[in-house]
């Protein structure tokens, strides 16, 4: 049997476009429409700032046998990779919840119900018990599913960035400016972390080095223009949406795009096609970033740094009391929620905002890897200390432009996590 073809430049790309581009865009007009058409400017720092932090992947790419986050703060210090871990695993499982709510966001026009907050709550926790129960024989044709319904989600989105600017009004993009009422300043920096999780996954470009000819080569190349590609289509949709609607009609539509689609082609058929394909986008997604969540979850398990329910595995190869352990931990959240009064927008933002926040704590140490790295061989790179640079401060103004409950929320996690790290530790030790 024949060696795989390796993919060249431009399907490098399509894999990056891919790896990047998805459900985190569905539900960004609505949240940024709480601030108001000033996030433009947000968007492109935030954008400059994902940019250095993807280049810190595409280095340790090039400098690591695994450079994963976990592995990279492994690598500064093995008490900071377990913590990471932790950090990593549950960040993506918040996300995950995210994905969930979006997707039921783009249902609302066909489950009015979906509005409240309860009702939406109890349909939050069927569904993920529905789907780990799935789960626990394998996804199958539900990664068919994903790949199929992510590009048809894609192109609304793109139909919307390059068509929508026949319905684009300057007057409105300019009343829109700076709803919130925020000082400028306040107002580019708030939804930074929303932003964000538009960018999350930049790490995963990192990994496809043995899918690609010539990798040195072509993956930083390929890494840049597609990530640049993600980047203009989704600030030109998001902006174009902006200059379309008043902010009271994006703030009151969690099916933002359903609602461009239907602007452009004047058919609300073709609107509610949009948010059907959508919901099934995300609620696929859910399915298999579940699965993936239980099994970097094995991964730190089997180091000995979550329970060992984790590294169980049933019969069909699934992390089966991982998924249960992650249910009861979602539900958890989503009761909280509940008990909040949050709706689609607020529920979507507190666990993008969580799980961004997270996340970075693994992100951070990436960087940190690099320069102890270059300090170790002696050459100390001044290209990596910049990317490092820059990223860091990237990094960093998340957690400035969180809110006080968001940051006390997270502290919490954070103290919750090192609690049960410290408790699996002193375990290890006896």
């Amino acid at each position: 049997m024949g060696k795989a073809k390796k993919l060249g430049l431009v399907g490098a790309i399509f894999l990056i476009v891919s790896s990047l581009a998805g459900s985190g865009v569905i539900a960004l007009p609505q949240q940024l429409a709480q601030t108001g058409s000033i996030t433009l400017i947000s968007f492109i720092l935030v954008t400059f700032g994902a940019l250095f932090l993807t280049l810190v992947y595409v280095k340790a790419g090039t400098m690591f046998d695994d450079p994963s986050p976990t592995a990279l703060a492994t690598y500064v210090n093995p008490i900071l990779g377990a913590k990471s871990g932790f950090f990593y695993v549950y960040g993506n499982l918040i996300s995950n919840v995210s994905i969930l709510i979006a997707g039921l966001g783009y249902l609302e026009m066909f489950v009015p119900g979906l509005e409240n907050s309860f009702f939406l709550g109890i349909t939050v926790i069927i569904l993920i018990w529905v789907f780990i129960f799935m789960s626990l024989r394998g996804v199958g044709i539900i990664t068919k599913i994903v790949s199929i319904t992510v590009t048809l989600l894609l192109l609304s989105v793109i139909t919307t960035a390059v068509v929508g600017w026949v319905d684009f009004d300057i007057a409105i993009f300019q009343s829109n400016w700076n709803v919130s009422g925020k000082p400028e300043g306040m107002a580019i920096m708030s939804g930074f972390a929303v932003l964000i999780f538009a960018f999350v996954g930049v790490e995963s470009v990192a990994t496809n080095n043995a899918l690609i000819e010539n990798p040195k080569k072509i993956v930083p190349l390929a890494t840049i223009i597609g990530f640049i590609i993600v980047a203009v289509i989704y600030i030109a949709s998001t902006t174009v949406i902006e200059g379309m609607f008043k902010a009271e009609e994006i703030q009151n539509a969690p099916a933002s795009f359903a609602l461009s689609i239907q602007k452009i082609f004047d058919s609300k058929y073709a609107g509610e096609v949009v948010s059907i394909l959508m919901a099934i986008a995300c609620l696929a997604s859910f399915l298999v970033w579940n699965l993936s969540s239980a099994s970097a979850a094995k991964t730190s398990a089997d180091n000995g740094f979550l329970p060992k329910a984790y590294s169980y595995t049933n019969k069909h190869g699934i992390n089966s009391k991982g998924l249960i352990i992650n249910g009861i931990i979602m539900t958890i959240l989503e009761v909280i929620l509940m008990l909040m009064g949050s709706n689609v927008a607020a529920a979507f933002n507190i666990t993008v905002t969580l799980s961004v926040l997270l996340l970075l704590f693994p992100y951070f140490w990436s960087g940190i890897a690099l320069l102890k790295k270059d300090m170790e061989s002696g050459k100390g790179s001044i290209f990596n200390k910049i990317i490092v640079g820059i990223s860091s401060i990237f990094i960093i103004s998340a957690f400035v432009s969180a809110t006080l409950d968001e940051l006390w929320l997270v502290i919490v996690l954070v103290l919750i996590i090192l609690a049960v790290y410290s408790i699996k530790l002193s375990k290890k030790e006896v």
